[in-house]
C-alpha cells in the first residue's frame, strides 16, 4: 500500500504495536496480535488506549483518519507476519460498519496483497471460509504469508 501510515513503537515482541492517530483530536491506539489455543493461530485487535492504560475495542472513535489507520493496520501485519511467517491471523470489525471498512480495504487493494498474502473471508450466510472474493459480504478474515516456510 502506498498510503501515509503511523509510525508505530513495537512491544512485546512484535506481539504489540502503538502509535498516535493525529486526526480531529489525539488518540492513542494499540494494534495487538493475540496468540490463540490453536498454534500459529492469532487475533488481530484494535483498540484504544484509555487514560489508565485500559484498551477500549468498542469505543468509536471516527477521527478521521480512516485510511492512515488502514494502512498502519496493513504495516504492523506486513511487520508481525516478517517476524512470524508461519502465523495465520484472523481479524473481523467490533461493528458490521469496521468490517465492512476492512472488507472494502481488503477489495481497493487485493491484487497487492495477493502478491504476498493468502487472504479468507469467512461468509456471512454460512460462516464458512473460503478465498477473498470481489462482491461477496462477510463477517471475518484470515491472512497468512503466501509462501509459508516448512
Amino acid at each position: 500500500m502506498d498510503l501515509s501510515y503511523y509510525r508505530v513503537n513495537a512491544l512485546l515482541e512484535d506481539h504489540r504495536f502503538e502509535y498516535l492517530s493525529v486526526g480531529l483530536t489525539t488518540i492513542q491506539k494499540a494494534i495487538i496480535f493475540y496468540e490463540m489455543d490453536v498454534p500459529f493461530l492469532y487475533s488481530l485487535v484494535l483498540a484504544d488506549i484509555e487514560d489508565d492504560g485500559s484498551l477500549s475495542v468498542t469505543r468509536i472513535s471516527n477521527n478521521g483518519d480512516l485510511k492512515k489507520n488502514l494502512a498502519t493496520v496493513y504495516r504492523t501485519i506486513e511487520t508481525f507476519l516478517n517476524n512470524h511467517p508461519r502465523a495465520l491471523i484472523v481479524f473481523r470489525g467490533n461493528t458490521e460498519a469496521k468490517t465492512r471498512l476492512y472488507q472494502i480495504a481488503i477489495a481497493r487493494y487485493l491484487d497487492r496483497f495477493l502478491e504476498r498474502y493468502l487472504i479468507w473471508g469467512v461468509r456471512c450466510d454460512n460462516e464458512k471460509h473460503e478465498p477473498f472474493r470481489l462482491n461477496q459480504t462477510y463477517i471475518g478474515f484470515f491472512v497468512t504469508n503466501k509462501n509459508l516456510p516448512l
